[in-house]
């Protein structure tokens, strides 16, 4: 009779650290899973407040039609870091907003004076892993007067739903070569970079 009570009290005993083990484990993976969900909240939260920082033009496409606007690349110096600028381009403003889908498209042309490399992102940091370059199929046109240009023109028609308060942001990415710093060949070059945009009314 002893032993059968001993052997119930171990049972019991067993048990009861069993469950608290099990408790203690899940304890310690609820803190682990709330710690990796902070991480990433964390880091999207980040990435994007450095994607908003800094946004030199705001566009705001309200209706169709054109706009364009320069981006000023003065005192630009042969360096081993990039040169960043960023712009917007928004359905909306503090009060306006736009009352029909809109789609738009861009377009970036610049000068050759500078052996300049460019590289444009859309909504992405430019130094993101599998960031998307847009200025792949960038391309080297003349004009009628014998001046070289670079000239990107986006495949895609980027959506604007009236909906929604839409912001795309976009980075242009410069790059001048430290290499360049040892001759004075382009002192007294300027390079000029035009951004435009094409917009339409999205009908059914």
């Amino acid at each position: 009779m002893r032993k059968k009570l001993l052997s119930k009290k171990n049972i019991s005993y067993f048990e009861e650290k069993k469950r608290f083990l099990i408790v203690i484990l899940v304890m310690f993976l609820l803190v682990f899973i709330a710690f990796k969900l902070f991480q990433i909240a964390y880091a999207a939260y980040e990435s994007q407040a450095r994607l908003n920082a800094n946004i030199e033009q705001a566009m705001y496409i309200l209706e169709e039609g054109g706009l364009n606007f320069n981006i000023d690349l003065d005192k630009i110096e042969p360096s081993p870091n990039p040169y960043i600028y960023k712009f917007s381009i928004s359905n909306f403003t503090s009060s306006k907003h736009s009352d029909v889908d809109i789609e738009y498209q861009l377009s970036i042309t610049t000068t050759t004076n500078l052996p300049l490399t460019y590289e444009l992102y859309r909504n992405e940091n430019y130094n993101d892993e599998n960031a998307n370059n847009l200025f792949e199929a960038m391309q080297v046109t003349q004009d009628e007067d014998g001046a070289w240009y670079n000239h990107f023109e986006s495949k895609e028609k980027y959506l604007l739903p009236y909906k929604e308060d839409i912001t795309d942001i976009y980075t242009l990415v410069v790059y001048f070569g430290e290499e360049h710093k040892a001759t004075i060949d382009y002192a007294d070059s300027l390079e000029s970079i035009e951004v435009s945009l094409k917009s339409n009314q999205v009908t059914e």
